[in-house]
C-alpha cells in the first residue's frame, strides 16, 4: 500500500501517525500508539463537528436539542467512544445543512445514505472494539503483530478518504493588525503559524484576510474562504509563554474533560505532542489565557443546553 503522506494531515493526526512509524516491531508498544492514532483522529473530526454546530448555533440556523445536549455532556469525561458518538450524531445534524464548513465529513461519515456507516464510523467503530479486548489483556503476542498490519491498513485507507483535509489549513493566530483606510473597509493583517504534518516546528505565514479573529486560537481556514475556530477545544500553548521551568510543555493540547471545582472551572487538556503532559487548566500560569478557555468551554456548554448542570457540579 502507497506510503501515506503525513505532511497534508493536521498536526495532532499527522504526529500520532508517526509515532507508529518510529515502532519496529510489530508488539503491544505498536498497537497502542495505532489505538492512539485512531483516537486522536476521531477526537480531531468531533471537535470540528463540534465546533461548527457552536457556529451554527451562534448563526442561528442549528437549534439545541437533546441529542446535541448528550454530545456536549459527553465532554465531561470524553472517552474514545464518546468522540465517535459526537462525530456520528453532530455530523447527522450538519449533513442536512448547506452551511456546513466541512461538507466532506457527510459522506466520509454516512456514505451515500445519511445514517449507514461510511468510512470513517466503519473504521472507528471496528478500531473501538479491538481497543476494548487490548485494554483487558486479552490478546497474545501473534495476536497483536497480526492486528497491528490490520489496523495500519484500516487507518491508512480512513485517512485517504480525508484527503480533501488539504484544503483545511490548520493554523495557530499569532497576531492580528487593523489597518484603517479613510473611506475603506478595515483590513486585517494576519501572523499564522502552520500546524500541518508530524513535527512540532510551526511555519510562520504572513497575510492579510478581510475577516478577523482573537489571537492564540486555533483554527481550520478553508481553501475558497472561511475559518472556523477550535478554540477552547484545542488550546496551543506558545513557547514564548511555557517553556521548560513552567511545568506546561508547549504543544497543541486537546481537551479530554472538565470539572467545576470551588476554585473555578478545571478543563483537562491532552497532549498531542509526545513530549507533553495531560494538565488542567487551573495549571495554566496566564491569566487571561485560562479564563478565556473557561469562559468558551461555558459558552459552548450553555448552546448545547447543558450550561445549569455544569454550573451545579
Amino acid at each position: 500500500m502507497r506510503r501515506l503522506n503525513l505532511d497534508i494531515l493536521p498536526y495532532p493526526i499527522a504526529t500520532a501517525m508517526r509515532r507508529i512509524r518510529a515502532c519496529h516491531e510489530k508488539d503491544a508498544k505498536r498497537l497502542k500508539y495505532v489505538l492512539q492514532a485512531a483516537e486522536m483522529s476521531a477526537r480531531f473530526l468531533g471537535v470540528v463537528v463540534l465546533a461548527d454546530l457552536r457556529r451554527g448555533m451562534r448563526e442561528g440556523w442549528i437549534e439545541s436539542n437533546e441529542t446535541l445536549g448528550r454530545c456536549a455532556e459527553s465532554l465531561r469525561r470524553p472517552s474514545f467512544g464518546h468522540w465517535i458518538e459526537i462525530l456520528r450524531e453532530g455530523e447527522r445534524v450538519l449533513a442536512e445543512r448547506d452551511e456546513a464548513f466541512m461538507p466532506e465529513l457527510r459522506e466520509l461519515t454516512f456514505g451515500r445514505k445519511l445514517g449507514s456507516p461510511g468510512p470513517a464510523l466503519e473504521a472507528l467503530q471496528e478500531i473501538v472494539s479491538v481497543r476494548n479486548r487490548f485494554a483487558h489483556g486479552d490478546m497474545s503476542a501473534p495476536e497483536i503483530a497480526k492486528t497491528c498490519d490490520e489496523l495500519e491498513e484500516v487507518m491508512q485507507s480512513m485517512l485517504r478518504e480525508m484527503d480533501f483535509i488539504e484544503d483545511y489549513m490548520p493554523y495557530y493566530v499569532k497576531t492580528v493588525n487593523v489597518h484603517q483606510r479613510r473611506l475603506k473597509e478595515p483590513n486585517f493583517s494576519h501572523q499564522f503559524w502552520l500546524l500541518a504534518g508530524a513535527y512540532q516546528d510551526p511555519e510562520a505565514i504572513f497575510s492579510e484576510r478581510p475577516w478577523h479573529t482573537d489571537t492564540e486560537d486555533f483554527i481550520l481556514e478553508r481553501e475558497g474562504g472561511g475559518f472556523l475556530n477550535l478554540h477552547p477545544l484545542y488550546l496551543y500553548l506558545d513557547s514564548e509563554k511555557y517553556d521548560e521551568t513552567s511545568g506546561v510543555h508547549p504543544d497543541l493540547y486537546v481537551l479530554n474533560g472538565y470539572e467545576r471545582k470551588n476554585r473555578g472551572w478545571n478543563l483537562k487538556y491532552l497532549p498531542c505532542g509526545a513530549s507533553g503532559r495531560e494538565f488542567g487548566s487551573l495549571e495554566l500560569e496566564n491569566e487571561a489565557e485560562r479564563e478565556l478557555a473557561e469562559q468558551g468551554l461555558r459558552e459552548l456548554l450553555e448552546l448545547f443546553g447543558v450550561g445549569q448542570e455544569a454550573e451545579a457540579v
